[in-house]
């Protein structure tokens, strides 16, 4: 087993963020029913590989894994609150390019992050009475150990 759980240090590091409130709950791949919560879900991300001319099979030294950050909101006929639930995600993707740029990334267990980026802007994928859950998609990108 790993020492370093992707998800986990991923989570730690979103958690970082300004805009992710310190007093709210911040799941894994678990959503509840209460505004202003967060969740980071894995999402499936094809192993790059190669096969040389004798058939051996390796896998590319860069590879990426994709992650799904969701947030329940309050959602309701308001368009500046509507407005604000996507503003909150615009805030995450502005942080995120910061830390691209200054290199600060989480550990993660495959290899040493080379970046992480937004691959989907924000978006209502579910809405009740009240609540809706936004969410955006991350791309990292890590050279793989060897």
């Amino acid at each position: 087993m790993p020492e370093v759980n992707n998800t986990a240090e991923l989570r730690q590091w979103l958690r970082t963020c300004p805009a992710i409130l310190d007093s709210a709950r911040f799941g894994v791949d678990f959503a509840g029913n209460s505004a202003t919560e967060y969740t980071i879900y894995s999402s499936p991300t094809t192993l790059q590989s190669y096969t040389d001319i004798w058939g051996n099979v390796y896998f590319r030294p860069v590879q990426e894994l994709n992650f799904i950050l969701a947030s329940v909101r309050s959602l309701s006929s308001d368009v500046l609150q509507n407005l604000s639930n996507l503003g909150f995600f615009n805030e995450v993707i502005e942080w995120v390019y910061r830390q691209n740029t200054m290199k600060n990334f989480p550990k993660i267990a495959e290899g040493a992050v080379i970046s992480i980026m937004p691959t989907l802007s924000p978006f209502l994928i579910d809405a009740a009475a009240n609540l809706g859950r936004y969410q955006i998609q991350l791309n990292i990108k890590y050279r793989r150990r060897n």
